[in-house]
């Protein structure tokens, strides 16, 4: 069964976690893995905020907060 992280989250997306290598889950379960943070630094080399949408490589660290 499919649980979404949140209600505002697509079913579709929490689809994907199904795919992950149970090593990756059980160091994001320890804390051993910071998936915010892994989430946050793949959005900036994209030039994406938060939202997803393009705000371009000199803007993204400020966007993010990193």
């Amino acid at each position: 069964m499919t649980t979404p992280a949140s209600p505002s989250t697509d079913h579709d997306l929490a689809g994907y976690v199904q795919a992950f290598d149970t090593r990756f889950l059980v160091a994001i379960h320890r804390g051993e893995f910071d998936v915010v943070r892994f989430a946050r630094e793949e959005l900036m080399n994209r030039g994406l905020d938060g939202e997803g949408r393009w705000i371009g490589f000199a803007k993204v660290d400020e966007a993010l907060r990193i």
